[in-house]
């Protein structure tokens, strides 16, 4: 059976790594990136493959507002955020939409695990969102 596909992004190479090894010591296929510019090139690459992003919401020096360009350009991709910025913050400023899968770091290796077993097929889909 073939796992879900997650793309990890973050600008913290130490973090990325760590995440990405959670990940495939659970299973999953995993790719990884550390820009915005960087996860919509993968996506690209890859499309009908990626299931769901694990996306770091704040990319020092990253305007390309990438979740946003990944939504658009590939709806059936499930969003997570998983980032140092409190969901109320984020919200309030319109950063991201009620409703999107939504961890503060440090993330629950368990957590996230849940919300991509549990969620890869029911998330909203992140064109709903923008």
């Amino acid at each position: 059976m073939n796992q879900p596909m997650i793309l990890v992004v973050d600008d913290d190479h130490d973090v990325l790594q760590t995440t990405a090894l959670m990940l495939r010591a659970r299973d999953f296929e995993v790719l990884t990136a550390l820009s915005g510019a960087e996860a919509v090139e993968i996506c690209n690459r890859y499309p009908d493959q990626i299931d769901a992003v694990v996306a770091d919401l704040s990319i020092p020096g990253d305007t390309s507002n990438y979740t946003q360009a990944i939504a658009e350009a590939f709806p059936d991709i499930k969003l997570i955020y998983a980032t140092g910025i409190p969901r109320h913050i984020a919200l309030s400023t319109g950063l991201v939409q009620p409703g999107v899968p939504y961890l503060e770091k440090p993330v629950s290796p368990d957590m996230l695990e849940s919300l991509i077993r549990g969620g890869v097929r029911r998330f909203v889909k992140a064109r709903d969102l923008w």
